[in-house]
């Protein structure tokens, strides 16, 4: 999908979107999302970062995955200004200034990382956010030192994107992803992660991440899969 046929599939007056999931909760199967929902989803992410209007956000990854979907819908409903790359595991190649807000897969981050002038040029993204992935402790001890804001998001197609963060450098650096306000995480007998975030979602959403509650009864973090 180009970014011009996601355009058009957002203005064609449908209340809906199209788009497919990752296999996160089950089987890969296409979904009808509310494009209201994505809406309030990218509104939650953009007050969490305190992205302005006219701040720019790097889309590099493809639009056929909620996560690039998200990117733009994310620069909609702030007015912010999209740079738009081909996908690929450097999308900072050939950028001659650092967007103020960047998504990318782990892959994209340790790639740029191999590059001195890419590296350069990820340190100075003021909001990093990083899905889609196990992060490993390697790339983690090396983007403890980042000077921006560097986060591991948790997600998936049916949370629309990420439901919370957790930060990978500074002095607030930890292992435990905190839930956005209004979202809610629990466990089953299996150990199983539970997310109820109405705004976003009108079902309960049972994963097949085993989680861990943090003792405050609202952080979580992930220790292994199910399946």
């Amino acid at each position: 999908m180009t970014l011009k046929d996601f355009y058009a599939e957002w203005n064609n007056g449908s209340d809906r979107i199209l788009v497919h999931t990752s296999g996160s909760t089950g089987k890969p199967k296409p979904m009808m999302i509310e494009k209201s929902k994505m809406e309030v989803s990218a509104t939650i992410t953009c007050d969490f970062l305190n992205l302005k209007q006219g701040d720019t956000a790097l889309l590099c990854m493809p639009l056929d995955y909620i996560a690039g979907k998200m990117v733009v819908v994310r620069s909609i409903v702030r007015g912010l200004r999209l740079i738009s790359v081909k996908p690929s595991g450097h999308p900072l190649r050939g950028l001659t200034e650092p967007p103020v807000f960047a998504a990318m897969i782990p892959m994209q981050v340790f790639n740029s990382m191999q590059v001195p002038e890419e590296k350069e040029m990820l340190m100075q993204i003021k909001h990093l956010i990083i899905g889609g992935g196990a992060i490993d402790t390697a790339m983690e001890r090396e983007l403890k030192d980042f000077p921006n804001s560097v986060w591991s998001t948790y997600g998936m197609t049916e949370t629309l994107s990420h439901i919370a963060l957790r930060q990978l450098n500074g002095s607030k650096a930890s292992c435990w992803y905190t839930p956005f306000e209004g979202v809610d995480v629990s466990v089953n007998d299996n150990g199983c992660l539970i997310i109820d975030a109405p705004r976003i979602s009108d079902i309960r959403i049972v994963t097949n991440d085993i989680a861990e509650i943090a003792p405050d009864g609202r952080r979580f973090r992930i220790m292994g899969r199910k399946d």
